[in-house]
């Protein structure tokens, strides 16, 4: 009787799947994945599809608008970990000997510091360093270190975590504003403590749900003021826009407010009283061995993001203070 052939089985390669795996989890998608990868997410996806053919189980629960690990992709990519911190610690080794600068390099900064200083930054450091893949999450959010696979961040509030290293670069002149249109309405306010009489629009900060003090300085003193706001919004920008068409009060960081000041929709008021900056944190894992493309931005960022303008050229105020974070 004639043997019946038997169809080899293609050869496969468990790390390259299981690292795709690993990234997919790590960054919530396949494109995101692909993106950190060099690679398309539709071999992403081939990859993940080979690893469940090989262990004969389903790792991700995929459909068209939520993924999530499966109890067996959980116990896998628990036990992934060290095996995978050890590819990423070689890879580390090597890069080090070759003095090659590549890989990705995830960068969480709010909103208006990423428009206005951080992009121009990363176009000059890429410029330098084109083989490394930059992610930029534009957020006002703060980004957990393990969970949001940051690398670095910058923060306008020092994190409280010590495992956290964060450098002060720069301070980040805070403006009490208002429209004409509001201040013709409702007065113009002379001393900080009248604001207690106007409409004051709160920003919530998103990490905390805390709503910000307003900060003054004056006759050598800090004053916080709470605020009682009649409108509150998570969105420093937000907050700027609503105050320019009129419905209040607000002290945003300079630098979101620049094109409302050029445009004479906002107007600086109590220039008696310099609103307090806002300090600016560059902050990384507190780590001996980062990955060299971490600390080529790290260092670069450092020493540029210090020589940049965080304030609008011409406010008509006077030279920040230096002050403690809040």
């Amino acid at each position: 009787m004639p043997h019946s052939k038997v169809k080899p089985l293609k050869q496969f390669t468990v790390g390259p799947a299981l690292l795709a795996f690993a990234r997919v989890v790590e960054h919530g998608s396949f494109a995101a994945a692909a993106r950190t990868m060099n690679l398309s997410p539709a071999a992403i996806g081939q990859s993940v599809a080979r690893l469940e053919d090989f262990l004969g189980v389903r790792l991700l629960n995929r459909t068209t608008r939520t993924m999530s690990l499966t109890p067996e992709g959980r116990m896998l990519i628990e036990r992934a970990r060290g095996p995978l911190s050890e590819i990423d610690e070689i890879s580390r080794i090597f890069e080090e000997r070759r003095g090659t600068v590549s890989g990705p390099l995830r960068i969480s900064a709010p909103v208006g510091v990423a428009r206005h200083q951080l992009v121009p930054l990363i176009a000059n450091f890429s410029a330098l360093h084109p083989a490394v893949q930059v992610e930029l999450d534009a957020t006002d959010e703060v980004r957990d270190f393990a969970e949001g696979s940051i690398d670095v961040s910058i923060r306008i509030q020092r994190p409280s975590d010590s495992s956290i290293i964060a450098r002060p670069i720069a301070d980040l002149q805070a403006l009490t504003l208002a429209s004409p249109q509001y201040l013709k309405t409702a007065g113009v306010p002379t001393e900080p403590r009248e604001l207690a009489q106007h409409r004051c629009i709160g920003y919530r900060y998103p990490s905390t749900g805390r709503i910000a003090d307003l900060h003054f300085r004056a006759g050598g003193k800090d004053l916080t003021l709470p605020v009682q706001p009649w409108l509150v919004v998570n969105d420093v920008e937000a907050a700027c826009e609503l105050a320019a068409s009129g419905l209040g009060i607000v002290q945003p960081p300079g630098n979101y407010a620049a094109d409302h000041l050029a445009n004479r929709r906002l107007s600086p008021i109590l220039s008696r009283f310099v609103a307090t900056p806002w300090r600016v944190y560059l902050c990384y894992p507190n780590r001996s061995k980062l990955p060299l493309r971490v600390r080529a931005f790290i260092d670069y960022a450092r020493d540029h993001l210090k020589q940049v303008n965080f304030s609008p050229a011409d406010t008509g105020r006077s030279r920040p203070v230096r002050r403690a974070s809040r």
